[in-house]
């Protein structure tokens, strides 16, 4: 038997029904913030991924599906998609759009990393891009905006956590002022870290086996800002704090991607554990200049899908709004009368599954049932001939004859009178 290749999975079953309901939830978000859809190719040219990510970074030495096309070619299947978003923007000559350029995405990635729960080596990623602009009260709208869209799919306990990592003035002082004091630690450090000390000690900020008192115990890089730095970082925490959005200081936050400057942060729910971040992301002025284009300022976030699908089943937040499901059972020779039915109620948004096999009622029902229908229609020829069906609700297990043209608004009234109950008993926040 042939399987899926290791890190990759099939989506179906209620893992598809999240996917396109929290889908829904990303695509309704950024387009209420003004932001347009972009859809990148999946395979660029290697270079883009080595300038833009940074060759120290796990993505680019570890991570990357990398290889040589029939015309001699490094290409790679992209490991994430600001870095293309970025590419698109030179070459289609986005700055002449109006400013600032808001654009979103949603697509596969590819990193060849340890597979584990939420994390694989093929993933969606959905994420926003706001490019030439560099005001601060941007930075706090994105924030603002992954913060509801975490509200909007009921996550518990949400908060943001934001740092500054500096810009090209500051950064530099403070990398040599987190050497000497990471020094008396070097034989400590993992070996990663080792070589990160000399490559870009920043990384050590954001490794995993390093320890908290360890990293805790270090210069904090907000003592070491630029005027402009600290200025424009005091203004995101100042609209942050008037938009309402909880939020905390975290000067051990950095990003795994060279690309980002100044802001950054992550929206985290409490109620998760210890990989509590929902999503993440930050500013990045220079990454446009490492491609190839003119001085352009953005910032963005990215949410891993299958990530978010975890945690939105963990957290059991009434993910996808169920359809209510019609099955149809009928009688010999009343197919066409099943169909027409079927139509009517298609025409009217309920989704609709036609019995296929026919036969006893009794085996109808129970294939109705093993569908978890929420109503059945049965249609007998006594029914036909009067013009009515026989309407089950398959959860109270009780039979009404109903006129056919009077079933969409019978169904639909005995639907809201449950979801009317439903809400009458639920907990008063």
């Amino acid at each position: 038997m042939i399987k899926t290749v290791k890190g990759c999975k099939d989506i179906y079953g209620e893992d598809i029904e999240i996917f396109r309901s929290v889908e829904k939830v990303l695509r309704d978000s950024a387009r209420s913030y003004g932001f347009k859809e972009i859809v990148p190719p999946t395979l660029e040219y290697s270079e883009l991924f080595q300038r833009s990510v940074g060759e120290d970074t796990d993505i680019v030495e570890k991570e990357m599906y990398t290889f040589t096309d029939k015309g001699g070619r490094s290409v790679t299947l992209r490991p994430e998609m600001t870095a293309s978003v970025a590419r698109a923007y030179v070459e289609h000559h986005f700055e002449t759009l109006p400013s600032p350029v808001k654009l979103f995405y949603i697509g596969p990635c590819f990193r060849y990393e340890k597979p584990q729960k939420g994390r694989y080596r093929e993933f969606y990623q959905f994420g926003v891009e706001v490019l030439n602009d560099e005001s601060p009260y941007l930075d706090a709208e994105v924030i603002a905006l992954a913060y509801e869209i975490g509200e909007k799919l009921h996550l518990k306990d949400l908060k943001v956590k934001i740092n500054s990592i500096g810009c090209k003035k500051c950064r530099p002082h403070y990398k040599e002022v987190l050497r000497e004091a990471l020094k008396p630690h070097y034989e400590e450090l993992c070996d990663d870290c080792k070589r990160r000390f000399y490559t870009n000690p920043l990384r050590i900020l954001d490794c995993k086996r390093e320890s908290k008192a360890l990293k805790d115990s270090l210069p904090k890089i907000t003592d070491y800002l630029c005027d402009e730095c600290r200025a424009h970082f005091e203004k995101v925490q100042k609209y942050l704090s008037e938009f309402g959005i909880p939020f905390e200081t975290d000067n051990t936050l950095v990003r795994g991607l060279d690309y980002y400057t100044k802001t950054v942060f992550e929206v985290v729910s409490n109620d998760l554990g210890a990989q509590n971040a929902v999503l993440g992301g930050g500013r990045y002025d220079y990454l446009i200049e490492e491609i190839g284009g003119r001085h352009t300022p953005g910032l963005g976030f990215a949410i891993g899908m299958e990530r978010l699908i975890e945690v939105v089943k963990s957290q059991k937040s009434a993910q996808n709004e169920k359809e209510e499901l019609v099955y149809i059972a009928y009688g010999k020779g009343l197919e066409k009368e099943a169909y027409l039915t079927a139509k009517r109620l298609r025409s009217s948004g309920f989704t609709v599954i036609v019995d296929s096999k026919g036969g006893a009622f009794g085996k109808q029902l129970a294939r109705s049932r093993k569908r978890g229908a929420h109503f059945t229609v049965v249609i007998g020829e006594d029914e036909f001939k009067k013009g009515t069906v026989q309407l089950k609700d398959m959860e109270k297990q009780t039979q009404t004859e109903v006129k056919k043209e009077e079933l969409t608004e019978a169904i639909a009234q005995i639907s809201e009178s449950k979801n009317g109950a439903k809400e009458s008993n639920a907990p008063r926040k």
